[in-house]
């Protein structure tokens, strides 16, 4: 749905007394599986600023989507003003992802009453206006030509340290945290105070792109395009960053403090502004960006700005319109809050608490995770190993001498022993600028890869930053690592390491090793020289070497045949012995 100049129509289907719009392609009720669809119910005339009754608060729509085999999904529905991002209408949405070829049938509950929109009892309340409305639709085959994330589907927890699509690859993050107050945008209506407007990346708008309002949305398409175009995979961004930081995000329509305020009206959501931020998301997910939801920042006031940080109508209410408007996507995550045990500690038992909402919500099992303050996360982050309801991590870490390598390991090894192996992500938690790239390539990127990790980059002056093409090589650099691992390694069965090499360099804190016994080695040396020995006792078979250099994304020099057994000299790259470089050893097909 991110190029609104596609050529769709609206298909009526007659349910008396009133029309469902189903969004398909011209002339057809069908659809391809893993492309988002919309269905519009005309509901009762609305306002986003009513109040009695409040149509986000006093309605519920909520659709059960039964799949050909018989599963179902019950998908939020929401208010969408006349359906083309006017706040006023009698346009009710859901919008559905689709996993499953063949004939889905959907039946549509609306209900009315105070407050029944945050009640998770589909029964509660008195059937309102289309309640019972019912249809029929057809899903065709995954399109392999769908841009992006259409063509694999939703991306998933299965049990291990890396994230799946269902139709398609394992998942290794390299992402950007930067500007947490992405969504501050000046093009983007009702946003004062507007951080951004990335004027900078206008020139990487492409004809065809999405805008909306004669040409607004260049800058942060541009944006995500720039990004897509560098490989970076992941965005971290803010949902609502009252009173906190930047004091310039936030979903709702009506009087707001930016500093927060007890009085602040959070239960009235700005129709326009979401159906604009969807326009983003879509473009984002169309270029194979992965969408990382903040939903609270580290600063009291913000916490404290739902529900005096607890989980009642505002909070709850929040959670579930995000979850119907862009719960459809089929790569993002949920993350609570950064930093949820800075300033006000908002305590692993109330995290807990909105994560299980959460998930009662979103049928969808997205991944849900929190952050915690860059102290070690022992022990704040412990609480939740083992947890269900978690599938994630999202860990920060004191800059210095970290040794991320080890404290990747560390904890995939926690989480292990907890009996949920979890992906182990470092988000937030090394400041990158111009002028420390090689540093963060040596001592962050590929340690944290080869030990089987995922990273997000902040920028140095995040909340002003407007490009994102100071920091160009660390892309760059961050690609060559990541495609590295995709193209040449079994990445999601190897285990780290890095004992397995013996008298190597002990520089930036040592050699790393991720490994598939017997089948393959990924070996980093932040230093070539010495570069070790690799110790291959009781395997057997011809195993071929070679030296990959981190700098250039290329491997480099003649490659070697070796015989395993033993403790093998690694030897030395063709060149640059000072410099870091990655061996490669991969045995041989007999």
């Amino acid at each position: 749905m991110g190029n609104f100049r596609a050529s769709r129509l609206y298909i009526l289907l007659m349910v008396l007394p009133h029309f469902i719009y189903a969004l398909a392609e011209e002339g057809s009720d069908e659809y391809p599986k893993w492309h988002p669809m919309e269905i519009h119910f005309q509901g009762p005339l609305a306002d986003e600023m009513d109040d009695d009754p409040n149509p986000f608060l006093d309605y519920k729509l909520q659709v059960i989507f039964t799949s050909p085999d018989g599963n179902r999904y019950n998908v939020p529905g929401f208010f969408n003003g006349d359906g083309k991002g006017g706040g006023k209408g009698n346009v009710w949405t859901v919008r559905f992802n689709p996993d499953q070829e063949g004939r889905w049938t959907y039946l549509a509950s609306f209900r009315k009453g105070k407050n029944i929109a945050v009640e998770i009892n589909i029964t509660a309340g008195r059937s309102a206006a289309f309640d019972g409305a019912s249809g029929s639709f057809t899903i065709l085959p995954t399109d392999p030509g769908s841009p992006g994330f259409l063509k694999w589907g939703r991306l998933e927890y299965v049990g291990g340290h890396y994230l799946k699509f269902v139709d398609g690859p394992y998942w290794i993050k390299g992402g950007t945290d930067t500007p947490e107050d992405l969504l501050s945008y000046a093009d983007f209506d009702n946003t004062p105070n507007a951080g951004h407007r990335y004027q900078a990346h206008e020139e990487d708008w492409q004809q065809n792109d999405p805008e909306w309002k004669e040409g607004k949305g260049k800058g942060i398409i541009g944006l995500l395009n720039y990004l897509a175009s560098q490989h970076v995979n992941s965005i971290y961004f803010l949902a609502q960053n009252i009173g906190g930081d930047g004091k310039n995000v936030w979903p709702f329509a009506g009087n707001i403090n930016p500093e927060g305020h007890p009085d602040n009206d959070n239960i009235h959501y700005d129709v326009s502004k979401l159906h604009q931020w969807n326009i983003v998301f879509s473009h984002a997910q169309r270029k194979e960006i992965f969408l990382h939801f903040v939903l609270n920042e580290a600063e009291e006031m913000n916490k404290r700005e739902l529900d005096e940080a607890e989980l009642g109508i505002e909070r709850k209410l929040y959670y579930r319109e995000l979850i119907a408007r862009f719960g459809h996507h089929n790569a993002l995550q949920w993350n609570l809050s950064e930093e949820y045990d800075l300033f006000l500690d908002l305590k692993p038992e109330r995290i807990r608490e909105f994560a299980q909402y959460i998930i009662d919500v979103d049928p969808y099992d997205h991944p849900v995770t929190v952050h915690n303050e860059g102290r070690d996360p022992d022990p704040n982050w412990l609480p939740f190993l083992g947890d269900e309801r978690f599938s994630t991590t999202s860990l920060q870490f004191y800059e210095g001498n970290a040794k991320w390598g080890e404290r990747v390991e560390k904890w995939r090894r926690l989480t292990e022993v907890a009996g949920r192996p979890l992906p182990i992500n470092l988000d937030e938690f090394m400041i990158l600028g111009p002028a420390n790239q090689a540093q963060v390539r040596k001592e962050m990127l590929w340690p944290t890869y080869l030990s089987g990790g995922h990273l997000e980059f902040i920028q140095k002056g995040s909340l002003g930053t407007e490009s994102l093409k100071d920091v160009e090589q660390m892309w760059q650099w961050t690609w060559y690592a990541r495609r590295f691992v995709q193209e040449n390694l079994p990445f999601w069965e190897m285990e780290p390491d890095d004992l397995a090499v013996v008298n190597g360099t002990n520089e930036l804190g040592g050699v790393q090793v991720f490994a598939k016994h017997g089948e393959a080695y990924a070996i980093y040396l932040p230093e070539a020289d010495p570069s070790g020995s690799l110790t291959m006792w009781r395997i057997q078979g011809t195993f071929l070497q070679r030296w990959y250099n981190p700098r250039t994304g290329a491997f480099e020099g003649k490659p070697r045949r070796f015989q395993a057994g033993g403790v093998v000299s690694l030897g030395l790259p063709p060149s640059d012995h000072q410099e870091d470089w990655v061996t490669l050893i991969q045995k041989e097909i007999e």
